[in-house]
């Protein structure tokens, strides 16, 4: 005959909870690490080239030409001839290529080169060929020098999913759902149990009572709702305090739980970048026009714009990723009147470069401006005796620019709120907003299918209008390869 199991109730209760959550939470991690597993690998890589001035004229012409650059680095034709002078790219398709590379405009004049592939060894080939294809295309510029910066390495490359930071997440995960399992084990376990039966009721004598009020006799007065009510309210049993306190433990234990989870998608939602990643994935280009915010004094028109709208520069370092069908055009302008004086001119000298892949846009606007005291923008400001400005910038996407094409002519038009680069302080918008028109369309045939040609055009800045300048190499336009 066994012997009779004198394990208290409560304790077999707890164990049978724990036992319970760790199973929960055993096969949850299990779940979540297959899931990591399975789930694909990739790798990116990331190059850089630079844009430096080689001649003074230059100066002023590189953060165009890193414009053109940037929208080169992401050209079909770019990508073609970095795929075919590599062997390392040989099975990647150039659709792959395409799809993976991710072109950013760092610090001014430096282009940043992200490929995403299956391996770290093929993103770093793949990185360093784009760069490498540019650094050649450069040599014949004049203005500027094109040389490379920070080469792709298979060793910095960053991978994904990262395993480490993952398997953190489905540790946490597992454990916020053992946790629960465990809460609602326990709940389940104490409802179940039968309540204690209640004792029979003792004999009352009536004997007194009959003696005290016999029949005939007055009625006793009788109890009241409230004394009726006191007199049957049972005592409370043995334990109701602890019955009492047990939604304030399951409430504590959910909320555990609820932090856990918490922890865990920030856990995964996080991750710094390598130092292989200067520049990081490019971002998507906003579609709203910046804000213009007038300083005290200011009498030019004045942009207003939703107070949610980008800051100043927000757009400055971006382009649109060109693909197949996609056009990229930089060019500069002779002198162009931006505001007369009583005596005298402020005259500017503008430069426009623009990105496009047939269905989103964007435009760079770069406005150095002198004051001069002549009837005309003279052609060489510096030798004219004009004095030099602030340098005004704009930056703006669809809708608010209007782009269409004609077979090898683009045109461009938008109100372009402008703003400043003050040395030691962040950009801020000037307040003003100049409407600018401007067309671009080749000089002469492509040397290659999708190869830069040489540009032409006119931009219109309010009633003034100027076409672009002789300077080779500055104004270029690239169409479909």
């Amino acid at each position: 005959m066994s012997a009779a199991d004198e394990t208290p109730t409560g304790r077999r209760t707890g164990r049978r909870r724990w036992w319970t959550g760790a199973a929960v939470g055993a096969a949850v991690l299990l779940v979540g690490l297959a899931a990591l597993a399975l789930l694909p690998r990739t790798a990116s890589a990331t190059a850089s080239l630079t844009v430096t001035p080689r001649t003074e004229a230059g100066a002023d012409a590189a953060l165009l030409l890193a414009d053109r650059y940037t929208a080169l680095a992401g050209s079909t034709a770019t990508l073609r001839t970095a795929r075919e002078g590599t062997p390392a790219l040989a099975d990647v398709r150039l659709d792959d290529l395409a799809e993976g590379t991710r072109v950013t405009r760092v610090d001014g004049a430096t282009v940043a080169v992200r490929v995403t592939l299956a391996d770290r060894a093929t993103a770093a080939a793949a990185a360093n060929a784009v760069v490498d294809t540019l650094v050649a295309a450069g040599g014949d510029e004049d203005l500027v020098d094109v040389g490379r910066g920070a080469e792709a390495m298979a060793s910095r490359a960053v991978t994904s999913p990262d395993v480490p930071r993952w398997s953190v997440v489905a540790l946490l995960v597992a454990a916020a759902c053992g946790l629960a399992a465990a809460a609602l084990a326990g709940t389940g376990g104490r409802r179940s149990a039968a309540p204690p039966a209640a004792a029979p009721p003792a004999p009352v004598d009536d004997l007194p009572g009959f003696l005290e009020h016999p029949p005939g006799a007055s009625p006793a007065p009788r109890a009241t709702p409230a004394r009726a009510a006191a007199t049957e309210t049972p005592a409370p049993a043995p334990g109701a305090t602890a019955l009492l306190t047990r939604p304030a433990a399951t409430v504590a234990t959910v909320a555990s739980v609820v932090v856990l989870v918490g922890v865990a998608a920030l856990v995964g939602a996080t991750g710094g970048r390598s130092g292989d990643d200067p520049a990081g994935p490019g971002r998507p280009v906003s579609a709203t026009r910046p804000a213009a915010t007038a300083p005290p004094g200011t009498t030019a028109p004045s942009a207003p714009a939703p107070a949610a709208d980008p800051a100043a520069a927000a757009l400055a370092f971006e382009s649109v990723p060109l693909g197949r069908s996609g056009v990229a055009a930089s060019v500069a302008f002779e002198g162009v009147v931006l505001e007369p004086r009583a005596v005298g001119l402020t005259v500017t000298y503008p430069s426009v470069s623009v990105t496009t892949d047939g269905r989103r846009s964007l435009a760079h606007v770069r406005l150095p401006t002198f004051n001069c005291l002549t009837a005309e923008p003279p052609a060489d400001p510096v030798a004219a005796g004009c004095a030099r400005s602030l340098t005004e910038y704009a930056d703006l996407a669809d809708p608010g620019l209007q782009l269409s094409r004609d077979g090898d002519r683009v045109d461009l038009t938008g109100r372009f709120a402008t703003y400043t680069r003050p040395n030691g302080s962040a950009p801020a918008y000037t307040g003003r907003a100049y409407q600018l028109t401007v067309a671009v369309s080749a000089a002469g045939p492509a040397a290659a299918a999708g190869a830069p040609v040489p540009a032409t055009g006119v931009v219109q800045l309010g009633a003034d209008s100027a076409p672009t300048t002789a300077d080779r190499g500055v104004n270029v336009l690239q169409l479909p390869g």
